[in-house]
């Protein structure tokens, strides 16, 4: 006597993502190392205009990898961020590790991330070897340090990119933005350019495919990511904003980011956060 058949859990809620991220790891893992290799031994003979480009079409492959079909929608008055010319502070709201490879995609820069990302496998030292500037928040004159560095490279009219919430978010909402990193851009006199980021599935929903917040590990990221059917990367340049300090130029970007994105701003800082800062005063 034949049984009917009896879908198993694995065919409607685990199977497919199961089979995207099998598709996907093989090639996700080429580029990775086909990147070490790069930054290692070829990029150390490379001035920055070569190593730029190959960075841009290194990242536009690793976005279609992961299944991230990038969509650049500058605000009115904002051109787009291939447009920019000389040293600028990119300033963007953080959602996952994704996004540093979604600028990337668009235009050179110089991201700065703490420093525990250099440790992480192949990851790290990829972003280390294509100009990241790591910060130790647990050394008291860390960031003066890495200011000099930052207005450095501005003057050298390179970009520089931050993330001014100082950690991730689970993209509903802007957390409150932290003005220390944006002095070096007053001081060498080049705009702030806020840049909205906002990931959707393909229909233009929310999704959880991009969520890396609290203890969340890169691993279990990948996972969401590489499984997911289909994600959406808005970047959302806005043009430029001035200030007479940075606290004042921090909020300005702030406000002009949450209008662009319609998101509620919460101005409640984040334990992970509250610990990291506690630690450095320390």
């Amino acid at each position: 006597m034949n049984r009917p058949f009896r879908r198993g859990p694995l065919r409607g809620g685990h199977l497919l993502p199961a089979l995207r991220f099998a598709c996907r790891v093989p090639l996700a893992l080429v580029l990775l190392i086909a990147g070490l290799a790069l930054v290692l031994f070829a990029f150390p003979r490379l001035g920055y205009p070569r190593r730029d480009r190959i960075v841009a079409s290194w990242s536009r492959l690793l976005l279609r990898a992961c299944g991230v079909r990038a969509v650049e929608l500058p605000a009115p008055g904002a051109g787009s961020l291939a447009e920019l010319k000389g040293g600028a502070l990119l300033l963007a709201n953080h959602v996952n590790w994704l996004d540093i490879f979604l600028i990337l995609s668009r235009t050179p820069a110089h991201f700065v991330a703490k420093m525990e990302i250099s440790g992480w496998p192949v990851v790290g030292a990829l972003v280390a070897g294509v100009g990241t500037l790591f910060v130790e928040r647990h050394r008291r004159r860390a960031v003066s340090q890495l200011n000099d560095r930052i207005e450095n490279m501005l003057r050298l009219a390179r970009r520089v990119a931050v993330f001014p919430e100082g950690t991730t978010s689970d993209g509903s909402r802007l957390l409150q933005f932290h003005a220390n990193l944006i002095e070096p851009a007053l001081r060498a006199g080049v705009p702030v350019v806020p840049v909205g980021l906002r990931y959707t599935d393909r229909h233009g929903r929310p999704t959880e495919a991009v969520l890396f917040t609290g203890d969340m590990t890169l691993g279990a990221s990948l996972w969401r990511l590489l499984g997911a059917p289909g994600i959406v990367a808005e970047l959302h340049p806005l043009p430029a904003v001035t200030g007479a300090t940075r606290h004042e130029v921090a909020e300005r970007a702030r406000h002009a980011m949450a209008e662009r994105l319609a998101l509620p701003m919460d101005d409640e800082v984040p334990e992970t956060l509250r610990k990291a800062l506690a630690k450095a005063a320390a």
